[in-house]
């Protein structure tokens, strides 16, 4: 975000200034959704939201480009570092909506957030249910290819959208959550938060790493599919890391779903 550019230390931003940036792209894209088109905030909010972060994205490949490249970095390594700095942005996202569930009056919240909250918008923590272990491995893994494939389309533009509706997602479903129970006589709506994450973050972390994994191996592509031949060498590096990146994910979606489908339930019960 260009305010926070001064701050950057050799132009590329680290994990306090991407946490906010998350935190502030969530408050500025739903504030001016709500001016603009106050009835489909739901939907423009993660669009301004994804254009906010586009700049600080853009920078994190190019550092990731020359750590390889120019700086003799291993490929990994980079690219953990990569990911583990959009995550710090991802968290920031997801409590920036959150924090707009907790302060908005409870109409506003269920109309600027409507499509957000479609499944648990009106359950309260602890009777939160999950699915079995093998309906949430398919639609996880339908969404790790949605990353995939609209980064592969749009590059970091698509990534950082699909991370802007997941952030909108998990932070209006829980702050509601943790919302409705402090509301129906459970514990404050801090302590209530709290509780929400503690059950969710197991899981919710293997998701966030693995399909953001799957959005920069997406960017990767595209971009080498484009600058080089088929039989440069680098091209198949490139879509080495690509393979390991894609096979990371499925591991990462398929341990959540396993988590959430047998021990997630079981931490509501404990923590409610």
């Amino acid at each position: 975000m260009f305010a926070l550019k001064r701050f950057y230390k050799d132009g590329v931003p680290g994990y306090f200034a991407l946490t906010l940036e998350g935190g502030v792209a969530a408050l500025l894209g739903t504030g001016f959704g709500m001016w603009l088109f106050p009835e489909e905030t739901s939907i423009v909010c993660v669009f301004l939201c994804s254009i906010l972060t586009l700049d600080s994205s853009g920078r994190l490949l190019e550092w990731n480009r020359r750590a390889i490249f120019d700086l003799g970095y291993d490929p990994s390594h980079a690219n953990v570092r990569l990911v583990m700095l959009i995550l710090g942005m991802f968290a920031g996202t997801m409590v920036g909506f959150s924090s707009l569930t907790f302060w908005l009056p409870l109409e506003t919240v269920q109309t600027v957030f409507s499509h957000q909250l479609a499944d648990y918008g009106s359950q309260t923590f602890p009777d939160l249910m999950f699915g079995s272990p093998s309906e949430l491995f398919v639609g996880n893994l339908y969404v790790l290819l949605f990353f995939f494939l609209i980064a592969m389309a749009f590059r970091q533009g698509g990534l950082m959208l699909a991370v802007a509706w997941n952030a909108s997602v998990w932070g209006a479903t829980f702050g509601m959550l943790a919302r409705r129970w402090a509301e129906d006589g459970g514990p404050p709506l801090l302590g209530a938060y709290a509780r929400v994450m503690a059950a969710t973050i197991p899981h919710m972390t293997l998701e966030a790493i693995a399909f953001v994994l799957a959005g920069f191996a997406g960017v990767f592509l595209s971009k080498g599919l484009v600058k080089y031949a088929w039989t440069d060498a680098i091209l198949r590096s490139i879509m080495g890391s690509v393979v390991r990146m894609l096979g990371a994910g499925i591991c990462l979606v398929l341990i959540g779903a396993l988590w959430e489908g047998l021990v997630a339930r079981w931490l509501v019960v404990l923590l409610s």
